[in-house]
């Protein structure tokens, strides 16, 4: 072989390696601000592995999460509160539901006491430090005898006090379970209670199986519009065009498209990784721009992604741009008919699993 021959191979070699490291600096890159896209909502900052069309991305890597990011914090502290404010555990209207004890979803313990109890001496579980897992609350309505979210005003002798087994961080520890099981004992005493807790290795099989489930489930699809060659889209035309579909720029520079009640349908955000921040985004020049799709958190999934896909296609035609997946190979009709035929399927295990996608239960699940 002559050394002519040889450069060749080796020429070859490099251009397919330097393309293979494109791509996956460029899927990396996707996945990373997909979740910055939805932090401002539920700070989910989740990693993954494409699967099916470049454009959809599973978060399976449940487990390196930095848990801290899940839990929202409690403001102000206990001592800055006056006592009657100190525990308000009435949600949003739309998580009423969900943040309510679940079977499905938590590790419950009751306390049962001869006398009502104080729903403000259950601030010390709601503030537990170190679980990083939503702790959620329910009281045993005495004239009803249904469970409810607990009321600032409720007088209750029976209360449900859960842990959430499952997040995007990953299934619930054995050392998380038993650290929560000796707190509730803890506060039990101090209101002359008893405290029922359910065994632990079930719990955790449980917490196991489901943290499977939700991994499978857990698809973030994104839809890019790229510009040419040489081309650039201008930061002051992404806002009007944003504005003018009715998106809403967030604080953490990304525009949110929202549905009738305030929740999130899909998100714009730069493809390069500066955010689109309300005081630079008239400087921001980008090659592209991302439509992110966070699927289980989402009712209604292939009629949202027809939106997205409808919205996308008007951005490309305003800005002169093209739809591309994340390794920018161009969308035809045929790629996106195999997305829509994932999200049936995804839509359908959920359903079929109890927890429909967008629901109050999914919102905590997958937080």
């Amino acid at each position: 072989m002559s050394d002519l021959q040889i450069g060749l191979v080796m020429l070859g070699m490099l251009i397919v390696a330097g393309v293979l490291a494109f791509n996956w600096w460029q899927e990396r890159r996707f996945r990373q601000r997909g979740e910055e896209a939805f932090a401002g909502q539920h700070d989910d900052v989740l990693l993954g592995q494409a699967a099916g069309p470049a454009a959809m991305v599973t978060r399976a890597a449940r487990h390196s999460i930095d848990e801290s990011r899940i839990e929202p914090r409690i403001e102000p502290s206990m001592d800055q509160m006056e006592p009657a404010q100190r525990f308000d555990p009435a949600p949003k209207e739309k998580e009423k539901l969900g943040d309510v004890p679940r079977e499905e979803i938590d590790y419950i313990a009751e306390l049962h006491a001869g006398r009502f109890i104080a729903a403000e001496k259950l601030a010390k579980l709601q503030q537990m430090s170190g679980l990083s897992r939503r702790i959620s609350f329910a009281g045993l309505n005495p004239q009803t005898k249904a469970w409810e979210a607990l009321k600032p005003d409720g007088r209750y002798n029976a209360v449900r006090v859960a842990l959430q087994i499952v997040d995007r961080s990953g299934p619930v520890t054995e050392q998380q379970l038993q650290a929560f099981a000796e707190a509730v004992k803890a506060v039990a005493g101090e209101m002359s209670a008893t405290a029922e807790l359910p065994d632990v290795a079930p719990v955790l099989e449980q917490a196991a199986a489901l943290d499977e489930f939700c991994a499978d489930v857990d698809v973030l699809v994104g839809i890019n519009v790229i510009a040419n060659s040489g081309q650039v889209f201008h930061g002051t035309k992404i806002r009007a065009l944003a504005e003018a579909a009715g998106l809403h720029l967030q604080p953490r520079g990304v525009f949110h498209c929202d549905d009738d009640h305030g929740g999130t349908l899909f998100s714009l955000d730069n493809q390069e990784s500066e955010p689109f921040l309300i005081d630079r985004i008239r400087n921001i020049t980008t090659p592209g721009i991302t439509f992110l799709l966070d699927v289980p958190r989402v009712a209604n999934g292939p009629r949202v992604f027809d939106k997205m896909i409808g919205m996308s296609r008007s951005f490309a035609d305003s800005l002169d741009g093209t739809l591309a997946d994340d390794n920018r190979v161009l969308l035809n009709d045929s790629g996106l008919d195999r997305i829509r035929a994932q999200l049936r399927a995804i839509y359908a295990a959920m359903e079929k699993r109890g927890i429909e996608a967008g629901s109050p239960l999914a919102l905590r699940l997958f937080s």
